[in-house]
């Protein structure tokens, strides 16, 4: 069982065996016959991975382990594809990037969201009222240790009278033709939506556009922000809008 938690560490790390391997002075041949049950590690180098991750040496040893638990995700967190309770816990009405259109069309008032027909995400002991979650769809804001597509954030809404009170948080904004994913920077009458991604112009805006404000109260990784990791999300996503592109008239 050890043997199988290790790689699927690497999986879920982002991690080669050789990077693996450097991370707790070992061989890359050592760490492969760990990894096919060829060989048995000593007890110093099993706790090393075992403090290294936060993962307890029993379950490190003799349980397979799950993907959220490597990530620390709470296992009660559930989704479902309506707008009813999942389970036991009230469904937050979650924004993807085919429902955003949705979304923005359909959107009339902040309080009574929960009549459109978009995905849910259910957090237990957590409040849907005034949620709003979101799936990142672009790198925006993947500066360093930023967000990556497929992460996913959850709001909590703000009353235009408190929008100095997020000056300067991560929110959702919503206006009539968009929905953003920014640092919040009030000014007043105006607002600023600032990309952490230096290649992201910031969008400046009348607060009288914006048509409601979540702020950023939970995120949810998708994958661990490495190096690798996110050079293939760049990489997909600059597949991803040269095939948009193409698809564009006049293309």
């Amino acid at each position: 069982m050890f043997g199988k938690n290790i790689k699927k560490i690497r999986s879920v790390h982002g991690l080669s065996q050789q990077q693996f391997a450097e991370l707790f002075d070992l061989k890359r041949a050592t760490l492969g016959a760990y990894e096919e049950d060829r060989s048995n590690p000593k007890i110093d180098t099993v706790l090393k991975i075992a403090n290294h991750f936060s993962i307890a040496l029993e379950e490190l040893l003799t349980k397979e382990l799950t993907v959220n638990q490597l990530l620390h995700f709470n296992e009660a967190i559930t989704t479902g594809s309506g707008v009813n309770e999942c389970a036991s816990f009230p469904g937050i009405l979650c924004i993807t990037e085919e429902g955003k259109h949705n979304f923005i069309a359909n959107f009339t008032d902040a309080n009574s969201i929960s009549s459109l027909q978009l995905p849910v995400i259910c957090l237990p002991e957590t409040s849907a009222d005034d949620k709003l979650a979101y799936v990142v769809d672009d790198l925006t804001m993947s500066g360093t240790g930023g967000f990556l597509p497929k992460d996913v954030v959850v709001g909590s809404l703000v009353a235009e009278s408190e929008y100095a009170s997020a000056n300067g948080q991560l929110v959702l904004v919503l206006t009539g033709t968009h929905i953003y994913f920014r640092q919040f920077i009030f000014q007043g009458e105006m607002a600023v939506l600032k990309a952490s991604h230096h290649g992201v112009e910031p969008i400046a805006l009348a607060v009288k556009e914006i048509k409601a404000l979540w702020q950023v109260v939970h995120y949810f990784r998708y994958t661990l922000p490495t190096g690798e990791n996110e050079l293939e999300q760049r990489l997909a996503q600059l597949e991803n809008t040269i095939s948009a592109l193409r698809k564009a008239p006049g293309w």
